[in-house]
Order: C-alpha cells, then sequence, then structure tokens
C-alpha cells in the first residue's frame, strides 16, 4: 500500500451484524476503536497458541485485522467483537459464523476471548445465542467449528454452546512448521428439533 493511500475504515462499511445480547454479554459490530482490545487478547501467546492466526505483534497488527474483517464479511456472515454488557466498548474477544459453502447451506464458527474471561461461561453462552440467531436468520443446515485437536479448552466450549464432536481429521492441517490434527465439531438445524 502507498503512504497516501487512506486505508479503508470501518466508517465506510454499509452494514453491520444487529446487537446480540445475553445476560451477561453483548455482540456487536467490529469497530476501528476496538484495536487496542484486540492487540491485548491477540498478542497474548497462550491466547493464540492454537489459533490459525499468527500472534498479533503491534496494535498496527488489531489495526489491519479490522480493516480487513469489516471489509470482507458479506452481508449473510456475522461477525461479532464481543464485549461485556457491562463494558460494551471493550472487545474482550471476537467470534462470528461465516459460510464455507454457501450452496450446501454450511458456515464455520470461529471464537477467541481474552484470557482473563476464560472459564466464566461467557464463551459458551454468547454462541449459544450466535448460533441459533444464525439458524433464525440465514439459510444454514449445518454450523461446524474445526479445532485443533490439542486444544481442549476450546472442545469443552464447543460442547458447552452445544455442538456435537464428529471426529478427528489427522494431520489435516500444516501450521507454524508442524502437522496439526483437527476436532471437528457441529450442530445441524435438525438437532434444534
Amino acid at each position: 500500500m502507498e503512504t497516501n493511500e487512506v486505508p479503508a475504515t470501518l466508517a465506510n462499511v454499509g452494514w453491520r451484524p444487529p446487537l446480540l445480547t445475553s445476560e451477561r454479554t453483548l455482540m456487536r459490530g467490529w469497530e476501528l476503536r476496538d484495536a487496542e482490545s484486540v492487540f491485548t487478547y491477540a498478542s497474548d501467546p497462550e491466547v493464540t497458541r492454537y489459533m490459525f492466526w499468527d500472534r498479533h505483534r503491534t496494535v498496527a497488527d488489531a489495526h489491519s485485522f479490522l480493516t480487513m474483517v469489516a471489509g470482507e464479511y458479506e452481508r449473510e456472515e456475522l461477525g461479532y467483537a464481543l464485549c461485556l454488557r457491562s463494558a460494551p466498548d471493550v472487545a474482550i474477544g471476537g467470534l462470528g459464523v461465516f459460510w464455507r459453502g454457501k450452496q450446501h447451506k454450511v458456515m464455520e464458527l470461529g471464537y477467541v476471548m481474552a484470557r482473563e474471561h476464560w472459564g466464566q461461561g461467557l464463551l459458551p453462552e454468547a454462541a449459544r445465542l450466535l448460533v441459533s440467531h444464525a439458524f433464525a436468520t440465514r439459510a444454514v443446515e449445518r454450523i461446524y467449528a474445526p479445532i485443533l485437536a490439542e486444544n481442549a479448552k476450546s472442545r469443552r466450549a464447543a460442547e458447552k454452546i452445544g455442538m456435537r464432536f464428529e471426529g478427528v481429521l489427522r494431520s489435516s492441517l500444516e501450521l507454524r512448521g508442524r502437522r496439526w490434527d483437527q476436532a471437528v465439531y457441529s450442530v445441524l438445524r435438525a438437532d434444534l428439533g
């Protein structure tokens, strides 16, 4: 990018996902002001240990993520900043559902949360609401979560969301110089009754 080129700002994005609130959490569209909050958790080696993306080294990395994310989400995708209801301006993580086979009605669930909020049930609480919202508002039949198999905490979160373990895809991903197994969890529209 040329130095005189103005990067896209989130203010220029014409569509935002609808606000979702649970008992303790609030999910809202991303804002450029979230860069510091994103950097706080995305620079933590323990948080990013099992992420499919690299740890952020500077606030500029978080800013790049935010400008890229807002520009790439389709109107039919739901990408959110995860906040506490008591602090709606501070992103403590992110979660979303994204098309991975629109013609097959399949979406992928992804999530990340700051370590200081782990173990409080906040992520499953928010993700259950997001999954329900996706099934209610999108022509989706299957939502799945691919998780690095060694990530026991994320696997427990998927179970608490109400997803079923489908199996392990052995040596299915090359990341950070090694091969990884992926555990796959899913929920189907039919599972909801």
